[in-house]
């Protein structure tokens, strides 16, 4: 594909910084040429740029008490922080810029999930304001059972280039007043926009809040039930939508608070070993879990929370405090939260299209741009 018709512009090194770009520019750039329109809509470009850490961020939900009211319940806030470097602190709300009223149900690849009325679910891009209401999916569930937890994930199929989400729907039995040993699974594609059932997994657990998406497949850690509550890895490839259990690194027991997550482009774990106080963190390559640096000990630590940037991450400490682990000083710096509570999430601008909406920055393609060569 020919992106510029100038020899000293080696087609890598436009990609590369086109990948750097910011999304409202590279949906600006798409009017340059026909070629730069079709491969800024790829979902090969797409992943790529959302791999790129200069375009990702932080944001944080928390909730603060109204001082303008007596007996008023916490108010709850959506917020980004702008500078990618975290130097600056400065907050910026999105909570007004929300396309449905309802309850926050994750952060992938750059889309926000929103379960709304009637348990429907709202998909919203930030960078682009697209959002879309998925149609319902009706379940089929046994007789004497209910929904009592869903979990959700999502990705893009690397063979056929489409997005999916998962749902996982936990089921509990009535009779015996316990959880099901099974969950249903059902699949949406974003090209169809459908639901689709799949075969049900034999798994009586509690997903946690750790979750990722990773070069074709879903992660979950899951806190297995009856098992002394030992941790374990599942993963939904995108491709053939099987499930697969993951071995950790060791035996991740109750002992360790465990987070997973995404650093130096693997699929990594970060370990809190109560006994010694001592972070851990474990990353997977070429298939093989690989212990890569050992932090601390560091006292006063509640939970790990999530990998950050340059070897940085995320803990929680016993008086809930925000604090970012920087490997450079090799200290902790405190956020200075003043909230009853809080989560942070990684945010990724991305370019994914949802079907069904127009994106708010098109408009018409002025293709004759003088200077520039077009590709058909």
């Amino acid at each position: 594909m020919v992106l510029l018709d100038n020899e000293d512009a080696p087609e890598d090194i436009t990609v590369e910084i086109l990948s750097r770009l910011p999304v409202k520019s590279l949906i600006r750039l798409r009017c340059v040429c026909k070629s730069w329109y079709a491969f800024i809509r790829n979902p090969s470009f797409i992943s790529k740029h959302l791999k790129n850490d200069v375009n990702t961020r932080l944001i944080i939900i928390y909730a603060k008490e109204d001082d303008t009211e007596e007996h008023s319940h916490p108010k709850e806030y959506f917020c980004l922080f702008p500078d990618e470097t975290l130097e600056d602190l400065s907050l910026q709300d999105l909570s007004t810029q929300e396309p449905v009223l309802g309850s926050f149900k994750g952060l992938y690849c750059g889309i926000v999930f929103i379960e709304g009325l009637n348990n429907r679910i709202t998909l919203w891009n930030i960078a682009t304001r697209e959002s879309i209401t998925l149609p319902k999916y009706r379940a089929t569930i046994p007789q004497h059972t209910r929904v009592f937890g869903t979990k959700i994930g999502f990705g893009l199929d690397p063979k056929s280039k489409d997005y999916k989400v998962i749902l996982i729907l936990n089921l509990w039995d009535e009779e015996r007043d316990s959880s099901c040993a099974f969950s249903l699974v059902a699949v949406y594609t974003l090209s169809t926009n459908s639901w689709r059932n799949l075969k049900s997994i034999d798994y009586t657990m509690r997903l946690s809040s750790e979750r990722t998406y990773f070069d074709g497949a879903f992660y979950w850690l899951l806190k297995m039930e009856n098992d002394n509550d030992n941790y374990v890895i599942l993963s939904f490839h995108m491709a053939d939508e099987k499930f697969q259990e993951m071995q950790g690194p060791c035996i991740l027991e109750s002992l360790f608070d465990v987070t997973l997550g995404i650093s130096d482009q693997c699929l990594s774990l970060l370990l809190l070993d109560t006994v010694d106080h001592c972070f851990k963190i474990w990353v997977m390559k070429n298939k093989k879990w690989i212990k890569q640096l050992t932090v601390g000990p560091l006292i006063g630590i509640f939970q790990p929370l999530l990998f950050w940037k340059k070897g940085a991450f995320f803990v929680e400490s016993n008086s809930s405090q925000l604090l970012l682990y920087e490997p450079g000083t090799g200290e902790l710096r405190d956020f200075e939260l003043e909230c009853c509570w809080f989560s942070i999430y990684l945010y990724t601008e991305s370019l994914i299209s949802l079907k069904g909406v127009d994106n708010v920055f098109d408009f018409d393609i002025p293709w004759q741009v003088l200077g520039v060569y077009q590709a058909e």
